[in-house]
């Protein structure tokens, strides 16, 4: 029996916009998998390079690759969406188009799934940024064995402190069982470019996912400056806080002392970043009335206001000193 005849296991979905330098090395790494019963689903968001004609070159040696084409350019969130609606394994399980899987790595996941009833999966990543130094995303003394990841200490993890700066399990990323999903009717808000993985592993929590991680490095993930996981807009941000503010209203919610806990100072987090971006970007647009009507907001914001430029004060000087850069300024009205 071929590989394209045995029942599908896992649907891999891939969301690629104009990647034809980098696409082979994470589509190689999916055709290397020791467990062969896989689909390899490219979305394409109208890559204005020949991405779509690398993977054309793929699909055609290998029928369990599928090539979509987007209609429109909608991010991520969007080409993903797509990938959920064709997908036909049992599970679903996501990388990006700079990223790269070990070859055990579904094997393993799969393993991990079947001994502990879970509805999602996921591993240790190794962080590569451009030009930096590899670091594990899960230091070993938070992750010595595999391990259920509650809601509260999925929130917690993404909040970071000056022993762990650079932790956030929402850089994840879970292989998740499909019909869960069908079932609960979950999807990525396709509003948001960023936090939109935080947003629907949120969800399949309150939607009362087991979630078990394990502590393999299993998923090689690149860091870009300026790519989308680094880039927060402020309607990014506002909206993760409305969807924070919706669950601490939550009466089932209300009941999880720890979860209500981590989610208050999660929130926090993000409305200090909130308001100083979208204070920044008033000031930029020369918005000088909404600027004035962002310190006064809230009880808290000309606080978390001054909290994030004292935050940001180095930052900014570090790169100014590289040559300065530009920044994008996102209108909200």
């Amino acid at each position: 029996m071929s590989d394209v005849e045995q029942e599908c296991l896992v649907s891999v979905l891939l969301p690629a916009y104009n990647s034809r330098h980098l696409i082979s090395t994470a589509i190689e790494s999916v055709l290397k998998q020791t467990e062969r019963r896989f689909e390899l689903i490219v979305i394409d968001d109208c890559s204005t390079d020949d991405t779509a004609e690398v993977v054309a070159h793929y699909a055609h040696a290998d029928a369990r690759i599928r090539l979509l084409h987007m209609a429109s350019n909608g991010g991520p969130a969007a080409a993903r969406n797509v990938g959920f609606d064709v997908a036909r394994g049992r599970w679903i399980a996501l990388i990006d188009s700079d990223d790269a899987y070990v070859p055990q790595r579904l094997t393993r996941l799969l393993h991990l799934a079947d001994a502990n009833a879970a509805d999602m999966v996921s591993d240790n990543l190794l962080m590569r940024p451009v030009g930096g130094t590899p670091y594990l995303l899960i230091p070993p003394e938070l992750l010595s064995s595999p391990q259920h990841l509650s809601a509260a200490e999925f929130v917690l993890r993404n909040i970071g402190d000056p022993k762990h700066p650079r932790l956030s399990y929402g850089f994840m990323q879970p292989m998740i069982r499909r019909d869960f999903l069908l079932g609960n009717d979950l999807r990525h808000d396709e509003r948001n470019r960023f936090g939109e993985d935080f947003m629907l592993y949120m969800a399949c929590l309150r939607a009362g996912a087991r979630w078990w991680i394990t502590p393999e490095v299993l998923y090689h993930y690149a860091t870009r400056p300026g790519s989308l996981t680094e880039v927060q807009s402020s309607g990014d941000l506002l909206r993760i806080a409305e969807l924070e503010a919706g669950y601490l209203n939550d009466p089932a919610i209300m009941r999880d002392t720890a979860l209500c806990s981590a989610l208050r100072l999660h929130k926090a987090k993000i409305d200090r970043a909130y308001y100083y971006r979208a204070f920044t970007d008033a000031i930029k647009l020369r918005q000088f009335r909404r600027a004035g009507r962002l310190l006064t907001d809230s009880r808290w914001s000309s606080c978390y206001i001054a909290q994030e430029t004292l935050r940001q004060a180095p930052i900014i000087a570090r790169k100014v000193l590289r040559g300065g850069y530009l920044l994008k300024a996102e209108r909200i009205t």
